[in-house]
């Protein structure tokens, strides 16, 4: 009996354990993912305390009950239309241990369960594009929606501040 049979057999348990959920939301308009078991919260736009000579993405920080959760606009990490930010603009908590990371979004709009045979590798685009940001692209409702890899839109100097502040967390 093979694979396929086998959860055939199961009533699909075996297919359903390979789904893989994601926070559906939009970045310039356009649709992204995220997984959700990276997902703590999401909450409305609230006061960010500025830091000085922190780079253009780099909102801030904010004071989520205790907890001083770095802020970076991912929209702007990524180059994408910045729209405006109001009350009702999302920030995303995520847990990317040992780091907590808020990102702003346009919007958060669904959960999605993708099983793996629905994802598409990234497209070969050319060196001057850089798509190792991405896990890949999944079809949803006549749309491409790319599925992020949040650890790699980071780079070195976003990492550093993050550490600096989970640094200054800890010794508070």
């Amino acid at each position: 009996m093979n694979d396929e049979s086998s959860a055939a057999n199961t009533g699909g348990e075996k297919i359903r354990d390979l789904t893989s959920r994601y926070l559906a939301l939009t970045l310039g308009g356009e649709p992204y993912a995220i997984p959700l078991a990276q997902v703590k919260e999401v909450i409305a736009m609230t006061n960010i305390t500025s830091l000085p000579n922190s780079p253009a993405h780099f909102k801030g920080v904010l004071d989520l009950r205790g907890q001083v959760i770095p802020i970076i606009d991912l929209r702007s990490k990524l180059n994408l239309k910045d729209p405006r930010v109001g009350s009702d603009t999302p920030i995303v908590i995520l847990d990317l241990a040992p780091l907590s990371l808020g990102i702003i979004v346009d919007s958060v709009d669904s959960v999605l369960a993708v099983r793996p045979e629905e994802i598409s590798d990234n497209p070969e685009i050319g060196t001057s594009i850089k798509t190792s940001y991405l896990n890949g692209i999944v079809k949803r409702d006549k749309k491409l929606v790319l599925i992020l890899n949040i650890r790699a839109t980071l780079d070195l100097e976003d990492l550093s501040i993050l550490k600096n502040q989970n640094t200054n967390k800890q010794s508070a």
